[in-house]
């Protein structure tokens, strides 16, 4: 099912993304049972703004330098069967006002080709309710 090599693609990666204004990163965590490979808290500067502030806090998992594939279906799946477990909670966020997306970074190597998704992987992102979107270079 992978290809790990993708000829078409130069560097992939995905992050799992979960905004929330209630619930600290810390607390994501531990409801979560997975370390975040990154964090923001609300009210902290954002340095590549400066003068701003986070306006809601942010937990992160990445799968970058996790996986070592060019193929983004792997980065996705690594995502997804590590909030798959967790689905109910994700539920609860959700109803309380939380924006859960994922998030994949796909870059060409020679400006054409594109990532690829599974039916199972669409599937999966059904069932969680959480969207996928690219950022593509």
């Amino acid at each position: 099912m992978y290809n790990d090599s993708y000829d078409t693609c130069a560097e992939t990666y995905a992050t799992l993304r979960v905004y929330c204004d209630n619930q600290h990163p810390n607390d994501l965590t531990k409801l979560f049972g997975i370390n975040p490979t990154e964090i923001q808290v609300k009210g902290q500067s954002i340095e590549l703004r400066k003068n701003k502030n986070h306006v809601r806090h942010g937990w992160f998992l990445s799968s970058e330098g996790q996986i070592n594939s060019k193929d983004s279906r792997r980065h996705i799946d690594y995502i997804l069967d590590k909030i798959l477990p967790v689905k109910s909670k994700l539920d609860l966020l959700i109803i309380e006002g939380a924006k859960i997306d994922i998030s994949c970074f796909w870059q060409s190597k020679g400006g054409h080709g594109g990532p690829t998704l599974s039916k199972q992987q669409l599937q999966k992102l059904v069932d969680l309710g959480v969207d996928l979107w690219f950022d593509n270079y």
